[in-house]
């Protein structure tokens, strides 16, 4: 679970609105004599504009680098990978995976695409685990793995949870492991393809 600090965003959204609202005020009043209705009507003058900020902030601005790790406390992961999986099954006697992986990423909601020569997996459910005080920090997402059709006798349609690890801010690699309900495991390592 990724831990906001609330606090921050509290006076994030407060100042914005304070320093929107004072800007208003001295560029449209005459401080020799104050007209308090104009001075009223700027409230709704400035939370129409900080409603506009911070959409956005939710849609586009979260990704700058500017507001890692004091506002936005997850990394923006969005982009194509590649990597390989090394999996247990068949006690462990098949060669590495090549697989792609694509990563699509809101402020609010990620999505995990992953392919390979076989299947296609899709998550069904994603979040990151953050706790700087444990030193953590990972995605986790469960999917739902559909292999093709012409080889679902020795690969049949699953579902499975993986776990991924990564460092800082400007992520590069991740590595993990995996689990399935047809009571396999493996490993993934993860890069991020160039220019992504």
């Amino acid at each position: 679970m990724v831990t906001y600090n609330i606090r921050i965003f509290a006076f994030a959204i407060l100042g914005l609105a304070f320093g929107t609202y004072v800007i208003l005020f001295l560029l449209t009043q005459d401080l020799d004599s104050i007209d308090f209705n104009k001075a009223l009507s700027h409230i709704s003058t400035t939370i129409s504009l900080n409603i506009i900020v911070w959409l956005i902030f939710i849609k586009w601005a979260w990704k700058l680098k500017i507001f890692y790790p004091w506002l936005v406390p997850f990394p923006n992961l969005a982009g194509d990978w590649t990597g390989e999986i090394k999996s247990n099954w068949n006690d462990k006697n098949l060669d590495s995976i090549q697989t792609d992986v694509s990563i699509r990423q809101s402020f609010f909601h990620i999505q995990v695409k992953v392919k390979t020569g076989e299947s296609k997996s899709y998550s069904i459910g994603a979040s990151f685990d953050i706790d700087q005080d444990r030193g953590q920090q990972q995605l986790f997402y469960s999917y739902l793995n559909t292999p093709r059709p012409g080889v679902r006798e020795r690969s049949e349609i699953h579902y499975g949870s993986t776990v991924l690890y990564f460092d800082g801010f400007n992520v590069t690699t991740m590595e993990g492991e995996y689990w399935t309900s047809r009571e396999t495991t493996g490993e993934i390592t993860l890069k991020r393809k160039i220019g992504e």
